[in-house]
């Protein structure tokens, strides 16, 4: 007889930064990839997995260990996020605009926490796109090592608050766990979302998009994951696209099409966090300018862009937490924004305290946030 699981289970929303519960639907009348999503969150056993002789101890063992880590990282970090949003962000901008979110790796989670309201989610990065698996062909075997390693793989998220790029590289490239689709499935399923479906496509030398049959992986293809998904109280899909790209200047030119459709985009939210200081370097300038040219607000922390970049008089600043050096990771002198610790020492008006712990010296906490809002000019 077919085992079947039907569990509650806690989910953070973050509109209002609380704690909401959610019954799961009937498993039969869901597509793959929200089955999935259920599985990997602990929600709820996969219907379509017909092994009679699971042993569930492992699905009990993996629920137990999410509903522990899930809340105290909710509670620590993202409900004082939310709160920060409402109150310094959202009042500031118009939050439903395209977020564009560049080095993000499969980073919906807190994305996702500081602008809730967007329609449609932008995001570059090198990771591969990723596949889910065929849950109907999995034996206990495989399913305990899925979710053993797929837990795993974003230990750094819940410790840290963001992905590092070397351990991206194995432990979203191995025989089980495959590129960055599974990590997004599973940060959307967690905030409340339901997946209503998944598709590949690439940027065509005009800028338009078109579907994609395989995917071949190369970063000139400029090829991405399409996730159509909306959240469980609304009747409004939402669109993440990801793509797998090399966004420095040397990437753009084998990419001429996708510089085209960057170009393109116009008036949209852009938001940058741990992204290794790779905008302060000449060889990333393209990728800078799209985003100083094309941003209606930019929200990042000061591996983002440097702050010299900014024309105070084209644009208004609203600076949070504490800036110091570059952790030691990133030793470069040259990194080291002097104009702007300045600025943060000096204090003032448009200075103030940081909530909650996000970024590079996560274990000090001695981080920031900067939203730039650009002015309304006449030309």
């Amino acid at each position: 007889m077919k085992t079947k699981i039907l569990s509650l289970f806690l989910i953070s929303l973050f509109i209002c930064g609380g704690i909401h519960i959610y019954a799961q639907t009937d498993s039969t009348t869901i597509n793959k990839y929200q089955e999935f999503a259920l599985f990997i969150t602990g929600q709820e056993f996969p219907a379509s997995v017909t092994d009679t002789t699971i042993d569930l101890t492992f699905w009990k063992d993996y629920q137990a260990k999410i509903n522990v880590d899930w809340p105290e990282m909710d509670s620590t970090r993202l409900a004082p996020m939310a709160n920060w949003r409402n109150d310094e962000i959202s009042p500031k901008i118009n939050d439903s605009l395209l977020l564009f979110y560049p080095f993000s790796g499969p980073d919906f989670l807190h994305a996702y926490v500081l602008f809730p309201y967007s329609s449609e989610y932008l995001f570059l990065a090198q990771e591969q796109l990723g596949e889910i698996p065929d849950l109907s062909k999995m034996k206990q075997k495989d399913l305990s090592d899925y979710l053993d390693k797929f837990y795993y793989s974003i230990r750094d998220i819940y410790i840290r608050s963001y992905f590092i790029t070397g351990r991206m590289n194995t432990d979203l490239h191995n025989a089980r766990v495959k590129g960055v689709l599974p990590v997004i499935i599973f940060f959307m399923s967690q905030t409340g979302h339901e997946i209503i479906d998944v598709s590949y496509e690439y940027v065509n030398s005009d800028g338009s998009f078109k579907p994609l049959s395989s995917v071949t992986g190369r970063f000139s293809a400029t090829e991405c994951v399409k996730i159509s998904f909306k959240s469980k109280d609304s009747e409004n899909d939402k669109v993440l696209r990801y793509f797998r790209c090399d966004i420095s200047d040397e990437g753009f030119v084998n990419t001429p099409g996708f510089k085209t459709y960057l170009n393109s985009l116009d008036e949209v939210n852009t938001y940058v966090k741990s992204a290794s200081y790779l905008l302060h370097y000449g060889t990333f300038s393209i990728i800078r300018n799209i985003i100083l040219d094309n941003s209606k607000t930019v929200l990042q922390d000061d591996t983002g862009i440097p702050y010299k970049y900014f024309d105070i008089t084209k644009w208004d600043a609203f600076l949070y937490g504490v800036y110091v050096k570059p952790i030691a990771d990133f030793p470069s002198p040259y990194l080291m924004q002097n104009d702007l610790k300045k600025i943060y020492d000096e204090g003032g008006e448009n200075v103030k305290e940081l909530p909650f712990s996000l970024g590079y010296h996560w274990n000090s906490g001695e981080q920031n946030q900067m939203l730039f809002i650009r002015k309304n000019i006449s030309e």
